[in-house]
């Protein structure tokens, strides 16, 4: 006749099965969680490789420049998938998350930073499409214009509404720098974000202003002070620097004086002046 399991027996084969279970639990865990921070990485690096396709397409960065996106952008320009997922939470990853593309030592790198408030599915959203240039970029002390975006539902029929827009830090044309621009719409309860990044700079050498007719004597041009009869300006209102040169010799004839002027910007101007030495 068989006998059944004692009490004390069903008892251990418990506490052995839940010793099991202590040491098993912590390691699917890790497992599901490795597998997941592998998934993430692997939709991060889709991420950047859809910036990479789209820097390609829209902009080029010189040394020390970078420029913002959204994610919603990169689904505009149908570089990555409408509902690209968080690995880790289930959910979309924001349109409204922001991508950096910045330009260091002649080296791109790509940032994503995984946070934002718009959630919601792409296809419901306005789209705000950019008019102009994604990088624009601006003079130093010249004037800026917004051209503002274009904005259509999903299937591309043009809605009229009001952009909001914004530029952070305040736009100062006569400060160097990187300014984004906010666009922002609201729509049948729906939202959506883009990004312009203005970049002000200073690429005008300085000019330089002098009058030709210059006739001294040989005495008079080892004296004269070949700066104080010529005007600089330079368009970010700085001073330039100013180094002079001439081959002027103790015989009659046209020689030349040589003006370099370099701004704080590193920008150049040579302009050569024709200088008579009389008898």
């Amino acid at each position: 006749m068989k006998k059944g399991f004692t009490l004390a027996e069903l008892l251990g084969v418990l506490v052995i099965l839940a010793a099991i279970l202590l040491i098993i639990m912590p390691i699917v865990d890790k497992t599901i969680k490795e597998g997941k921070d592998d998934l993430y990485d692997k939709q991060v690096n889709s991420i950047k490789l859809a910036m990479e396709l789209w820097l390609t397409d829209n902009a080029k960065l010189d040394e020390g420049e970078y420029i913002v996106i959204t994610l919603s952008q990169l689904k505009d320009a149908g570089l990555i998938e409408f509902d690209i997922k968080n690995p880790k939470t289930e959910e979309l990853f924001p349109n409204d998350m922001l991508l950096t593309i910045k330009n260091n030592d002649g080296i791109l790198e790509y940032e994503v930073v995984d946070a934002g408030n718009n959630l919601d599915d792409y296809e419901s959203l306005p789209r705000l499409s950019i008019n102009g240039n994604v990088l624009t970029y601006v003079e130093i002390n010249t004037e800026y214009i917004d051209r503002g975006v274009k904005v259509t539902d999903s299937i591309g029929n043009t809605i009229t509404g009001t952009v909001s827009q914004s530029i952070s830090p305040d736009l100062s044309i006569s400060t160097k720098g990187v300014y984004l621009q906010k666009y922002s719409m609201d729509y049948n309860g729906f939202s959506n974000t883009v990004y312009r990044t203005i970049i002000v700079r200073d690429t005008i050498g300085p000019e330089i202003l002098f009058s030709n007719n210059l006739e001294l004597t040989y005495e008079e041009a080892q004296k004269y002070d070949f700066e104080s009869d010529i005007v600089v300006k330079d368009n970010s209102g700085q001073k330039a620097e100013v180094t002079i040169e001439d081959n002027i010799m103790d015989l009659p004839g046209r020689y030349t004086v040589k003006y370099t002027a370099i701004d704080t910007s590193g920008n150049e101007t040579v302009k050569v002046r024709q200088v008579t030495i009389k008898e």
